[in-house]
């Protein structure tokens, strides 16, 4: 086998670790240890749709379903979340993260960039109501001394009319 290929193997399989735990963690519930696999200022963008074709481009100029530009904000979101503080997030939906046709790769030195696509069935315990939210995940890792952080983690919904609340652990 080339040096390559083991590398793009390597690659699959640390992006595929990272990925997947995260997904468990969002079902679980287990905020802090999701929200640190975050960098510092790792970034997490959900693009608003244009038009039937195109995604925005800026999440500075043009509209976001959400967007953070540091964990700080994801951080923020899980503060209001456990306060009890969220009627939004009482009781907080259920959920189970699908996710397949992973492809990843060294993109520099210390960096992976990985693409999947995903599949969250939601269910609503507040109106007995399902919802499946399905897109693609575009994930940057980065190696931080031993171990990898998140950072960047772009969302694209590809069915965006989203008939209740959309938040970080629903998509």
């Amino acid at each position: 086998m080339a040096a390559s290929a083991i590398e793009q193997a390597d690659a699959h399989a640390i992006a595929a670790a990272i990925i997947f735990r995260e997904a468990r963690l969002l079902d679980t519930g287990e905020w802090t240890d999701w929200v640190a696999m975050y960098s510092e200022d790792a970034v997490y963008w959900v693009p608003g749709w244009l038009d039937e074709y195109t995604t925005t481009s800026d999440p500075k100029t043009q509209v976001s379903l959400l967007y953070h530009d540091a964990r700080r904000g994801l951080e923020e979101r899980i503060a209001r979340i456990e306060s009890r503080k969220s009627i939004t997030a009482l009781p907080l939906p259920r959920t189970v993260h699908q996710i397949s046709n992973l492809e990843a790769s060294e993109s520099a030195p210390g960096e992976i960039t990985c693409h999947s696509v995903f599949s969250v069935h939601v269910y609503d315990p507040r109106v007995a109501k399902e919802h499946l939210r399905h897109g693609r995940y575009a994930h940057t890792l980065r190696r931080d001394g031993d171990i990898w952080k998140i950072t960047r983690k772009v969302i694209t919904l590809v069915n965006d009319r989203v008939p209740t609340v959309l938040d970080f652990y629903s998509i």
